[in-house]
């Protein structure tokens, strides 16, 4: 059965989260005033209960301590958006930061588990990478092992036939909530899946798309916080629609909304998609063998498209930098949490955490769309390294699961889950729903983002999926053409 992080998370609001994963209150400096709360919680109470619950929390991998015999793990990176991507799954030094150095323990705890080395390779940007990958396969040479790259770019590997079908590595176990159920529905089509986002890395949940609001704001507004709405499932782009109406103020009495005054919800374009996504308004389906294809529900997507032109053209909505919520005159906003993460934690800003909100409250569930830095692997991967390869990487995901996630998300929250249940709940099931949307990530599919195609302008629904019928089917004709050869 799978624990859910709702459940994790549960069990962090009692016990302190310490950086090392599986590290005890012995190990905990007296002088430290956390250490005696944390030493109150063992005595025998049903909190100690909890607390013994949440160190057997931990999931395991099942895969044994195979030795591997010095084997050097090569991960094949690249530089993107101001980082090299393998910094999301380990890092090669302790800094001080709780995440890094759950990082480099993970790090550690494989090499010594079993008995391998890990190097970096980093051939430049997204792009020199893509054909560092290519020419590798194209010429045999093995030479990395694994490879994380752009989103589409990594997707678009698989598309040209260079990566591996990972359902083909026996080590990975796709019934463990390391590998997200939705996501691995979405980057596959049948049985066959060449990229994944999975918990091996950070960068899914980090560039998970939620919204954020300034409890204080909130406060002074007399409005109630909107977790309850979430609770019983009316947490829909209606009821956002009615909460922001009329909450902005023009501070500086210019006559229009702008970043000097109280706005009611700030966004940014590269939410779009991800809204799309998060309300279940996809215009490609899915057969009973998982093969996808074309059927835009008219209905629902001109329903859709009216609610966001209702709730994005509004006198309430301002477009700009996710940064500027953290000035505490936004109250509601569209963001990731790794604003959160990298910005609003250092503020002064109450915040709280919300999924987006679905199409209506007939939707079964609330979905958290995210992009991320894929992983693949080459397609001449050799059949003596298929259990190592499959072993290390299953590994690294189980733990990163079991201790990188907690670390990452406690630390959105300003270190202080204990204060904060109803957000450390709402990060829980955000994180439980998290998906990808495959329209945007196969090459950014036809139908992938109606609010930039349609929200906007004047475009009539039924003429726009009508008009663009032919290029969508042909585009998605080519992907079921290379995963089916």
């Amino acid at each position: 059965m799978k624990k859910t992080l709702a459940f994790i998370l549960a069990a962090l609001m009692l016990v302190t989260a310490l950086t090392a994963c599986g590290e005890t209150i012995e190990n905990a400096d007296p002088s430290d005033p956390t250490t005696q709360a944390s030493a109150d919680a063992t005595s025998p109470d049903p909190e100690a209960d909890l607390a013994e619950e949440t160190e057997s929390i931990y999931l395991e991998d099942g895969l044994g301590n195979p030795d591997f015999d010095g084997y050097d793990f090569r991960i094949l990176s690249c530089f993107f958006n101001d980082r090299d991507t393998w910094r999301y799954v380990l890092s090669d030094e302790m800094t001080g930061t709780p995440l890094d150095d759950q990082l480099y323990d993970t790090k550690e705890y494989l090499e010594n588990r079993f008995n391998i080395s890990f190097t970096m390779l980093e051939p430049g940007g997204d792009d020199t990478a893509q054909s560092a990958f290519q020419q590798s396969v194209t010429s045999g040479d093995d030479s990395f092992d694994m490879h994380i790259g752009k989103d589409w770019r990594t997707c678009d590997l698989g598309i040209k036939g260079y990566a591996y079908n990972l359902f083909d590595i026996d080590e990975f176990n796709f019934d463990m909530p390391w590998w997200p159920e939705e996501t691995v529905r979405q980057l596959s089509v049948g049985k066959n899946m060449r990229a994944a986002s999975n918990y091996a890395s950070y960068c899914g949940i980090h560039w998970t798309r939620v919204m954020v609001f300034n409890k204080d704001l909130l406060a002074d507004m007399q409005i109630a916080l909107p977790y309850d709405t979430v609770r019983e499932g009316r947490w829909t782009i209606d009821e956002l629609t009615a909460v922001t109406n009329g909450i902005s103020v023009d501070t500086n009495g210019n006559g229009k909304l702008d970043r000097q005054d109280t706005v009611g919800l700030l966004g940014y374009d590269h939410t779009y998609y991800c809204l799309q996504a998060a309300a279940d308004c996809s215009a490609y389906a899915r057969d009973a063998d998982n093969i996808p294809y074309l059927e835009p529900d008219v209905e629902r997507i001109d329903g859709y498209v009216q609610k966001m032109r209702s709730l994005l053209t509004g006198d309430d909505y301002l477009e700009g930098s996710t940064a500027d919520f953290a000035n505490g005159s936004t109250v509601f906003a569209f963001v990731e949490i790794r604003d959160a993460y990298n910005t609003y934690r250092g503020s002064d800003v109450r915040y709280g955490f919300l999924p987006q909100p679905k199409y209506d409250e007939a939707q079964e569930k609330y979905i958290a769309c995210c992009t991320d830095c894929p992983w693949a692997l080459p397609k001449t991967l050799a059949e003596a390294q298929r259990p190592i390869v499959g072993t290390v990487i299953e590994a690294l995901s189980c733990r990163n699961y079991n201790c990188m996630l907690p670390v990452y998300l406690e630390s959105t929250l300003k270190s202080r889950l204990a204060d904060e249940p109803d957000d450390a709940e709402m990060l829980g099931l955000i994180a439980d729903n998290r998906t990808i949307s495959f329209a945007y990530s196969f090459n950014k599919l036809t139908y992938n983002n109606f609010i930039s195609d349609i929200v906007f302008s004047n475009t009539e629904v039924a003429s726009y999926l009508k008009r663009s019928e032919k290029l969508a089917q042909k585009a998605l004709d080519k992907i079921l053409d290379s995963f089916a050869e």
